[in-house]
């Protein structure tokens, strides 16, 4: 973190905010499950293990709100709000009014809620007693597609989909078994494989160290809100998935790698088969900014790019310095 962000850091701990780790997923995951979410950045198996990364977070209940700060590494401090289940006592606007106070305390002269999804847009920027702006970067849109997609062969549209499944079907020496608390940790041998072929400091350039992650994962694994694949072939694991059906709506692919060409496409293609057929989206996240993930997810199957908006907050008659 920058000089500024420290201080900012240790401001809103003086605050009463606490930083963000294990022992707060069942917070967040509390108010993932009673909320309205499709975005994978802010559910709680992201929330709460994207700080093993390279990122450092805060949270606080702000009247019925659950609020999260985050400091990037451009130097700001982006504001995350999930809102409560039922219609709250309070309002957004309120809400809005105390976090601004406190990002101007932090020493920030604008507030910036982060992570908005587009239907939901048209609330913050309703708010009264501001200048809004809004925006996003589709370096950050999260790529979802619907499982009908997915699991559909013919046609041109998707040749390069059957042509790299095609190397799995059928094979006696390769199978799908589902992942559990008790064999979690298998990820652990598939990633360090994984890694062994990859530059470690182009890779943590991203955003750090995926294996930190897979630390936290395995504390919080609990087989029913969490699920996961692993692909062996000759009975040797060499790739995993771990996914979460959110409703009937979407689900979520956090994690997963493969040291077998294609077979990240097969396991993908055989999870939504037995078990997320009856979803109708899966989204995978954002690319991070890898050329490759970038090229993985666009060729997968057919797309759509969700939006995650942006909005910053100046009082009427301020200007941002």
């Amino acid at each position: 973190m920058t000089e500024r962000q420290n201080r900012a850091y240790e401001y809103l701990l003086s605050e009463g905010f606490l930083p963000v780790g294990r022992e707060s997923h069942s917070l967040f995951r509390r108010y993932y499950d009673e909320g309205d979410n499709m975005l994978q950045e802010m559910t709680a198996m992201i929330c709460t293990t994207a700080t093993a990364f390279a990122f450092t977070a805060v949270y606080k209940i702000v009247y019925e709100y659950l609020c999260s700060v985050w400091f990037y590494q451009d130097g700001e401090i982006y504001f995350n709000v999930q809102w409560p289940s039922e219609r709250p006592e309070h309002s957004l606007a309120q809400v809005v009014d105390a976090l601004y106070g406190i990002s101007l305390g932090a020493g920030y002269p604008s507030l910036r809620i982060a992570t908005i999804e587009e239907r939901f847009l048209k609330r913050y920027e309703a708010v009264k007693g501001y200048a809004v702006s809004a925006g996003y970067n589709d370096n950050y849109s999260e790529y979802a597609y619907r499982t009908a997609d997915l699991l559909e062969l013919s046609g041109g549209v998707n040749l390069n989909k059957r042509n790299r499944l095609k190397k799995f079907f059928n094979k006696e020496n390769v199978s799908v078994r589902p992942m559990t608390k008790e064999n979690v940790r298998l990820c652990f041998e598939i990633e360090e494989k994984w890694c062994g072929r990859q530059d470690c400091a182009y890779c943590e350039s991203f955003i750090g160290c995926e294996k930190k992650a897979l630390g936290l994962i395995s504390d919080i694994f609990d087989d029913t809100a969490y699920k996961g694949v692993f692909g062996y072939i000759d009975d040797v694991p060499e790739g995993y998935a771990i996914y979460e059906k959110k409703n009937a709506k979407v689900a979520f692919l956090f994690f997963g790698k493969a040291n077998v060409s294609d077979l990240f496409v097969y396991l993908i293609y055989m999870m939504v088969k037995l078990y997320l057929s009856d979803v109708e989206y899966l989204n995978t996240g954002y690319d991070m900014g890898k050329a490759g993930l970038r090229t993985f997810k666009k060729h997968l199957s057919v797309h759509e790019l969700w939006r995650k908006y942006l909005c910053i907050f100046t009082k009427t008659g301020e200007t941002e310095l």
